[in-house]
């Protein structure tokens, strides 16, 4: 993996040797084992390197064509190497000498923008064509590997991370209002804008192009709603299911290092980490799996559907394969906002939930410390394999099978112990009008569903200013968080929600490259032309995969009635830490710019009533995980990006 970044001189001047320097430098902690520049009159350009495959070994960028004098940067991972080099010409010895950067260079050449649309992978290219004074710009359709620009009066400077950027002395380094608002909102990104004003990003599935000093923009990849596959049978649907999956895990193992994979109680990391296992002892090989756990003999009580300790079942997973190292992760005694600027400064963003941050943190570490160069995760499994097929109700009604619709019902009440009213409130809501359902939750005495308030430390004054119901509606976005009539249009949101980019990039800076089997585009594609029946059949959710995993994965995890609870023993740490707590908040108070953005007397009244107890009831998670602590994560990034800091 590596992380890319460039100017090209809009006004013809050359390009500051110096400036390339400080980019550089900014830059390696992406990539630790190599760094190199090159540049030419208007063109400067930086590569830094993380090798994680055999071919990044024979990685020499940035590339130049001698001949048409184009020049490639491209961070990332080609899973289609094969199909690229028979597009090209290749043969396999020809192939088995080029780094991944050198075949896309032979793409781009061969098929110029229409390159992006042929590669498979995760990936972000950089191709300068001096001939033409054209640079374009591209990412892959998930976004997995991050791309920013910012275009100046006399210059045009492109990076894998903002800070990539900021080195440039004429970059402004401040705050999107716009963007923090819908950040703190949880509200979907508003298209290339990002927490940074006049920071843009390339985003997923898009080619910029700047030419003539102009840019545009145009999509190469986008998700369709409408595709849907029509097998002969059941068992059809699950034998593709397994070519996809299988191959979507295996172009994820190529490595010079250890392969190491998260593995709790649920659905996605257990697949991926059983699936990985199998695939690497055929090789010879062994597999890395972490949980984190609270720790031992913790026994606060958790809510009604949850479960604190997830190693029972990921203990099980891990017995059954003799190739897995399990690891326990027991990280919480250490506070939320230990590491927390650390991490934000790897991120070049907030962290969405610091708990979680502890020990997936310390889960990095150790998995570096074992010499591993790859950690799998499944963080796009509910979008993908593990999607449970609950929308099939909303659409069954609309296609007017009320039989089928009544048995499904029933089949969920008795098969997973789902409640008729969130049942019908789940088939019917999709269809009552929005002011309607408002007044019905009104009604049921839950006026406040939805608002930002309930889980964010957001300002009321800032959301009043920004207008955040009419925004939320412009971006597309429910508040009152209405069901969805139909799955595909459900996961195709999900999709296009955040942007994750950034947390890939931040493993980078821990000598790790995050890979996400269910991120694959061609799984993805699979699911979502899959009919709902495959999905939920006879109350049983999750039917394809579970049939799937029903010989793989043990009862804790198949049968389990319960959801595990991440970070379950958060607030022993930071209580162990209240004063460090309070003393950010008192940084906080002192900055002139964090005011009018968060909620900072009432963050400080959360700190002065810290509970005693009831840690995992709705309201003290509401007011102490969710607000308090997000809250102290985005004042730590405000901070972090003022100049005055």
């Amino acid at each position: 993996m590596t992380a890319i970044a460039g100017v090209v001189r809009l006004d013809q001047t050359p390009v500051d040797r110096s400036a390339l320097e400080r980019v550089q430098a900014v830059l390696a902690p992406y990539g630790r084992d190599a760094q190199h520049r090159w540049q030419q009159g208007e063109a400067g350009f930086v590569r830094t390197l993380l090798r994680t495959t055999p071919e990044d070994s024979m990685d020499r960028q940035p590339l130049h064509d001698a001949e048409s004098q184009t020049v490639l940067l491209f961070d990332g991972r080609l899973d289609n190497r094969e199909e690229l080099a028979r597009g090209l010409g290749l043969d396999a010895a020809s192939l088995a000498r080029m780094a991944d950067s050198a075949l896309a260079l032979g793409a781009c050449l061969r098929w110029d923008t229409d390159a992006p649309k042929r590669m498979l992978g995760d990936f972000a290219i950089a191709c300068w064509q001096p001939a033409r004074r054209r640079l374009w710009l591209a990412r892959d359709p998930l976004g997995i590997r991050p791309l920013y620009w910012h275009r100046h009066a006399g210059a045009f400077v492109f990076a894998s991370m903002p800070k990539g950027l900021f080195a440039w002395p004429w970059v402004p380094r401040a705050l999107d209002e716009a963007a923090l608002h819908d950040y703190l909102c949880l509200l979907p990104q508003d298209g290339a804008n990002t927490l940074f004003r006049d920071i843009q990003c390339v985003e997923p599935g898009q080619v910029l192009v700047l030419d003539a000093g102009k840019v545009t923009t145009q999509r190469y990849h986008d998700f369709d709603a409408r595709r849907e596959l029509r097998l002969s049978s059941d068992g059809e649907y699950l034998e593709a299911f397994r070519e996809q999956l299988d191959r979507a895990v295996a172009c994820r193992l190529r490595t010079t290092g250890r392969v190491a994979s998260h593995l709790s109680s649920g659905f996605d990391s257990s697949t991926i980490a059983a699936i990985a296992a199998r695939q690497l002892a055929g090789q010879g090989k062994g597999l890395l799996a972490y949980t984190a756990v609270p720790r031992e003999g913790y026994a606060h009580p958790v809510r009604r559907g949850r479960h604190g300790d997830e190693s029972d079942g990921a203990r099980a997973l891990a017995a059954r394969f003799a190739n897995i190292e399990h690891v326990l992760i027991r990280s919480g005694g250490t506070s939320p906002v230990k590491g927390l600027e650390a991490a934000i400064e790897r991120l070049d963003s907030a962290v969405r939930n610091p708990c979680n941050q502890v020990w997936i943190h310390a889960i990095e570490a150790d998995a570096a410390a074992r010499g591993a160069k790859v950690l799998l995760t499944g963080q796009l499994g509910n979008v993908s394999i593990s999607y449970t097929g609950e929308q099939r109700l909303p659409a069954l009604l609309a296609q007017g099978r009320w039989l089928t619709w009544w048995r499904e019902m029933n089949a969920l009440r008795r098969r997973a112990g789902h409640r008729a009213l969130g049942l019908t409130a789940l088939s019917f809501g999709p269809y009552v009008p929005a002011a309607l359902w408002h007044a019905l939750r009104a009604w049921r005495g839950k006026a406040d569903y939805g608002s930002p308030t309930d889980y964010s430390a957001i300002h009321p004054g800032f959301m009043a200013r920004m207008g955040t119901r009419k925004r939320a509606g412009d971006l597309g976005w429910d508040l009152d968080y209405r069901p969805w009539a139909s799955g595909r249009n459900m996961r195709i949101a999900m999709l296009e929600r955040v942007d994750l980019g950034n947390h890939f990039a931040a493993t980078q800076a821990m000598g790790l490259d995050m890979r996400d089997p269910t991120a694959d585009v061609r799984l993805i594609e699979f699911g979502l032309a899959v009919p709902d029946s495959q999905y939920l059949n006879a109350g049983r959710k999750r039917w394809l995969l579970t049939r799937l995993m029903a010989d793989v994965l043990p009862p804790e995890i198949l049968n389990a009635r319960s959801k595990g609870l991440q970070a379950a023993d958060w607030h022993e740490g930071a209580a162990a830490d209240l004063q460090g707590l309070r003393d950010a908040w008192q940084q906080m108070a002192g900055h002139p710019g964090i005011a009018g953005y968060l909620d900072l007397e009432a963050m400080g009244r959360a700190l002065e009533n810290w509970p005693e107890g009831g840690w995992h009831e709705g309201a003290v998670t509401n007011e102490y995980r969710l607000k308090l602590m997000r809250g102290m994560s985005v004042g730590t990034f405000i901070r972090y990006v003022d100049d005055r800091n």
